[in-house]
């Protein structure tokens, strides 16, 4: 208790949040429960997609910078310190 008596006030209100969340489902009948639970997958199966999109999009996105740098005529220690990515990212872009 003296841990949460130390945090914030935004913390501590997210840690009752939860605590009353997992009384919530504690209370739930076997078939509610049931839906709960494929309702949170498809939430976390859904982020993951998002997500791998986005990683997805990153990365092409670089790979399009990094070309087009080359084609100005950048060193690749220049692409590198530029743009940040490093140099297993730089040699991969060589493959697209």
């Amino acid at each position: 208790m003296e841990t949460l008596n130390r945090m914030p006030w935004a913390a501590q209100s997210s840690v009752f949040q939860r605590l009353a969340e997992i009384a919530e489902v504690s209370a739930m009948t076997k078939e509610e429960r049931q839906e709960y639970d494929g309702a949170l997958k498809r939430y976390r199966d859904t982020l993951n997609v998002i997500r791998g999109a986005e990683q997805k999009g990153r990365a092409e996105g670089r790979a399009d910078v990094v070309k087009a740098m080359r084609m100005k005529g950048y060193a690749d220690e220049d692409i590198m310190m530029i743009t940040g990515i490093s140099p297993d990212e730089l040699m991969s872009s060589e493959h697209i």
